[in-house]
């Protein structure tokens, strides 16, 4: 396996787990930003990887488009049914507001662009408002198993609205399988560790201010896995990364957040509470820093025989990273495990926070089930706290009723993906606020 050090089966991760593939999906030939004509705002319509969907920002909802009948596709999990048609280059929404509305297309630039990093070159779009300059700019950075630009969707279009220019690119092994057919590991599909993913991210940075000149302030909105790259990039290249945007993540110990999404999928497999104890007992073990220390190899071998043989034996097996490996032996398990714990898992931020500079806005979904919004929010504030020489006081919103994503479950639609008002609104205010600084 080439580097490493610097890259992660993708099997053994937090939401690594899965193929990671996110191949192009079908498309809809009105693909775009669009505006409502009741001054409602933006409506993107756009495919994120798998299937085509329409956001609109009013009402915060978005919807899978499921073809109908030519010219007609119905908004998925709608209630009435909402729908929107396509003839001769106009497009009409219907359901979503009282009376139908005609879309008037809202003209934004892309340029197609490569961010060349070591060992690969990665495909990268790059957003602009149609006329002026940009003052600020933002590279995104993927949460674990999302690496496609389409995954970043709709956050691009609503950060142009507001005057960003938007740097978009395909993460390290992007829309390959995780292994093959045969079940053995594909190195094409291999993610990067944090630093390498924050490395990454900082070459996407000098591409940007190359583009658009030294006076534009360049940040970085991460997502997940994401955040925690964003900020260990951050810290280490303070002076070229202007400001921070870190959704769902960011702070505290990885592995960390590795136990609660464990610990919640086995809470929606119906695990008892005492089968739940039992995982966290083992999760425990299993991200013990000793194991993985040098000349830790003997001690390592004898703790985890014992208990990768008792858990073969355990319903709770199927929500940990043995599930995909079968009858794995202890060498080999150690052999994978050691580069996740040493590039993804043992990272925490605590170091890194208080060398970040420029404003940072981190927004955290109060029932997230990936990542424990307390623990992240608390070890955000405190890392922080601790900074000299930043004249923006950081801002930590945990998002009542929020999930990962920072979307609410409705009642009338729970079909729909809604994202949470309180988070729009505050992601909003914090861009205008920044923009004007």
């Amino acid at each position: 396996m080439s580097r490493l050090g610097v890259r992660v089966v993708v099997v053994l991760g937090l939401v690594l787990v899965g193929s990671g593939a996110w191949a192009a999906g079908p498309t809809v030939p009105f693909e775009g930003v669009w505006r409502r004509p009741d001054g409602g705002g933006l409506v993107r319509v756009a495919g994120d990887g798998t299937a085509p969907f329409l956001m609109d920002f009013a009402s915060r909802r978005r919807w899978r488009l499921e073809p109908r009948e030519p010219g007609v596709w119905v908004l998925g999990g709608s209630r009435p049914e909402a729908r929107v048609t396509w003839r001769q280059s106009e497009l009409v929404l219907a359901g979503v507001a009282v009376e139908p509305m005609t879309l008037s297309s809202v003209p934004v630039r892309t340029e197609a662009m490569t961010v060349s990093v070591e060992g690969a070159e990665l495909p990268a779009t790059l957003w602009l408002r149609p006329t002026g300059e940009p003052r600020n700019a933002v590279v995104m950075l993927h949460d674990a198993g999302r690496g496609s630009r389409e995954a970043l969707e709709p956050y691009p279009a609503l950060l142009v609205e507001y005057g960003f220019a938007v740097l978009t690119y395909d993460a390290r092994g992007a829309g390959l399988k995780a292994r093959d057919d045969e079940g053995r590991a594909n190195d094409a599909a291999l993610q990067p560790g944090l630093k390498a993913q924050g490395d990454d991210g900082l070459a996407a940075v000098r591409l940007l201010r190359q583009r658009l000149g030294p006076s534009v302030r360049v940040g970085l909105m991460g997502f997940g896995h994401g955040a925690w790259a964003a900020v260990g990039a951050s810290a280490r290249a303070p002076e070229e990364v202007g400001f921070l945007i870190l959704i769902s993540g960011g702070a505290g110990a990885v592995w960390k957040q590795e136990q609660h999404r464990m610990r919640n999928e086995g809470r929606r497999r119906g695990l008892t509470g005492p089968e739940l104890v039992d995982l966290t007992e083992f999760l425990d073990v299993l991200h013990d820093a000793r194991l993985y220390a040098d000349g830790g190899e003997a001690r390592a071998r004898k703790t985890l025989d014992f208990h990768l043989q008792r858990a073969k034996r355990k319903r709770w097996l199927a929500v940990t990273p043995l599930s995909s490996l079968g009858d794995v032996t202890v060498e080999r398990f150690l052999e994978l495990q050691r580069p996740l714990w040493r590039d993804v898992l043992s990272y925490d931020a605590a170091e890194d926070l208080p060398r970040v500079r420029g404003p940072v806005l981190a927004l955290l979904g109060e029932r997230d089930e990936t990542t424990p919004a307390a623990l992240t929010a608390r070890a955000l504030t405190q890392g922080l706290s601790k900074r000299t020489g930043a004249n923006h006081r950081p801002q930590v919103t945990v998002i009542r009723g929020a999930d990962h994503a920072l979307a609410v479950a409705r009642r009338e639609a729970p079909a729909v993906e809604t994202m949470s008002e309180n988070a729009l609104r505050t992601l909003t205010a914090w861009l205008i606020t920044l923009e004007v600084q």
